[in-house]
């Protein structure tokens, strides 16, 4: 049942992000971009796990200079480069970096994660593939580890619970007219 919900929800809003036009892309990222550079945590992290948009997903503007660092699929995985800004396309459609220095989880503060939609609870659908959910799930209880937090359109918002027990519940979600947390 709950995977059911999901694709449905998966479905429905990915269309709806899909169908957003690239200057209200612009708009809302400006907003998302603007809460996400105020935010005390962040303006204090060195590095930065971020991503390279992809079907309408917010483009993130950072302020102040930071290491970017991006995911890239590896072994049902994900694992974290540096950004060179040399890419290569995955079996997905999605930019990965050609970087292969991976950066391990512990040096990392912040993970930004893009989402197709969100519950107050904090858990977040991707695409499905599970990639975030895997990467996370050994450092789930651990004091130390990377904050996550989610960023996507308020629109995205859902008050379906549709969390199972392998997923991953974000630390924050950003959107252009709130902060859940």
């Amino acid at each position: 049942m709950i995977q059911i919900s999901k694709k449905l929800l998966r479905n429905r809003l990915r269309k709806k992000r899909n169908n957003l036009s690239g200057s209200t892309v612009k708009s809302l990222s400006v907003l998302i971009s603007k809460s996400l550079n105020q935010d005390k945590f962040f303006v204090n992290c060195e590095n930065v796990v971020g991503y390279v948009p992809f079907e309408n997903e917010p483009i993130i503007s950072f302020y102040s200079k930071k290491e970017v660092l991006l995911p890239k699929i590896n072994n049902m995985k994900l694992t974290f480069h540096r950004n060179t800004k040399e890419f290569q396309i995955n079996k997905y459609g999605i930019s990965e970096p050609k970087n292969t220095e991976i950066i391990p989880i512990d040096k990392i503060k912040l993970i930004l994660i893009p989402l197709i939609a969100f519950n107050k609870s904090l858990f977040r659908i991707g695409y499905g593939g599970g990639y975030y959910d895997r990467t996370l799930s050994d450092f789930q209880n651990k004091k130390n580890r990377p904050k996550l937090w989610g960023i996507g359109y308020d629109f995205q918002l859902t008050n379906t619970n549709f969390q199972s027990n392998s997923d991953i519940r974000l630390d924050k979600v950003i959107t252009e007219k709130n902060i859940y947390v």
